[in-house]
């Protein structure tokens, strides 16, 4: 494992992708969120509110199913959502059980800059059992871990991981306990009011029932 941490010292993006990010994270509040866990039937940290996955389900069924609620509770609240694909380390700190885990990502943007986007990242991250989420305030200046279980860095806990740099090979990780966090590829952005019809009461219909559960 120590290995891991030695290796995972950046991630790369090309220009492009760095100079959206930049622009977004210049001009709102920003965030990075995602619904997957190495075990996602494991709720022995959870605060309560994930969704109760079926036994029939693999891992990787649950997990895909848990970021598609998450992304529809998203863009149904008006935000940019860009997937990005990435790892980091669940567990962090846990000789025991910290693993490197390959997920889906959500690069959240407040776009219309509303007042509660701390509060519904926070709320989110609890409900899908998250150790943290990541929270960029605008200018990216001051980010920070903020904790959304009992994992560390601990339930409603702030760690500062440092400022988005860029460049043409940009390193962007949290710096507490080189805790990395690395992207490899960036999508496209998407927003609610972009939607064909159909895909918006989709969306609609499946935020619902997250807020609901929640």
């Amino acid at each position: 494992m120590n290995d891991i941490f030695e290796n995972w010292n950046k991630f790369v993006l090309n220009e492009s992708s760095l100079s959206r990010l930049h622009r977004h994270i210049s001009e709102h509040e920003t965030a990075i969120i995602t619904a997957f866990r190495n075990d996602p039937t494991d709720a022995s940290d959870c605060t309560g509110n994930a969704t109760a996955p079926s036994d029939e389900q693999n891992a990787y069924e649950i997990n895909k199913e848990r970021n598609r609620q998450l992304k529809a509770a998203l863009l149904r609240k008006g935000y940019g959502v860009t997937r990005v694909d990435g790892s980091y380390i669940e567990d962090f700190g846990d000789l025991d059980k910290q693993k490197e885990v390959s997920e889906e990502s959500f690069f959240v943007v407040n776009l219309k800059n509303s007042a509660d986007f701390n509060l519904v990242i926070n709320k989110l991250g609890q409900m899908f059992c998250q150790d943290s989420v990541l929270m960029i305030p605008k200018g990216g200046t001051a980010a920070y871990l903020l904790g959304t279980n009992n994992s560390w860095p601990g339930l409603g806990k702030q760690e500062p991981v440092g400022e988005f740099t860029g460049g043409k090979e940009a390193e962007f990780m949290s710096r507490v306990k080189k805790r990395p966090f690395i992207f490899k590829e960036i999508n496209e952005q998407e927003k609610y009011s972009d939607l064909g019809r159909n895909a918006r009461w989709a969306v609609t219909k499946i935020a619902e029932r997250v807020w609901n559960d929640g």
